[in-house]
């Protein structure tokens, strides 16, 4: 049960990753004030929820 647990949160940490990666992608690809909203808003949540998850993967024996 524990490998299902600690796989679970590495999805979900890919997945919060690749949500940053979209809101980096759409703020140089299509310049615009609502990307730059977006960006600054979404981002930082997402890759701190993502790097979270890693870390307590990482740390799950």
């Amino acid at each position: 049960m524990n490998g299902i647990k600690q796989g679970l949160l590495v999805a979900a940490a890919a997945a919060a990753l690749i949500i940053v990666a979209f809101g980096t992608y759409f703020l140089f690809a299509h310049p615009s004030l609502i990307s730059v909203v977006t960006f600054f808003s979404v981002v930082p949540v997402f890759l701190i929820v993502g790097l979270g998850f890693f870390r307590i993967a990482r740390n799950r024996n």
